[in-house]
């Protein structure tokens, strides 16, 4: 057998793991029941599924915006006839 590689730590995947475990915590601690109000709507749930389904926004938020930013950035380079959009896709 040869030389055994150093297998490189997965720093994402430990953080990211660590992240949903606190969440879980928190989530699990807070089971009481609270009252959402927001314009003229008011919603009445468990506290753990107000704390996952904001998570989950906050979650979608976090992804999207930077594909939004690229893909308007990208879109003023063509319209300002600089660039090719293929060409500013491959420089990041």
């Amino acid at each position: 057998m040869g030389p055994q590689k150093d297998k490189e730590i997965q720093w994402r995947k430990w953080i990211l793991g660590g992240l949903i475990a606190l969440l879980v915590i928190v989530a699990l601690q807070n089971s009481q029941r609270v009252t959402f109000e927001v314009l003229f709507a008011s919603f009445d749930a468990p506290m753990i599924v107000m704390l996952l389904v904001f998570a989950l926004l906050g979650a979608l938020i976090g992804w999207a915006a930077p594909v939004l930013i690229r893909h308007r950035r990208t879109e003023r380079a063509v319209r300002g006839g600089a660039v090719d959009a293929k060409e500013i896709e491959r420089k990041k």
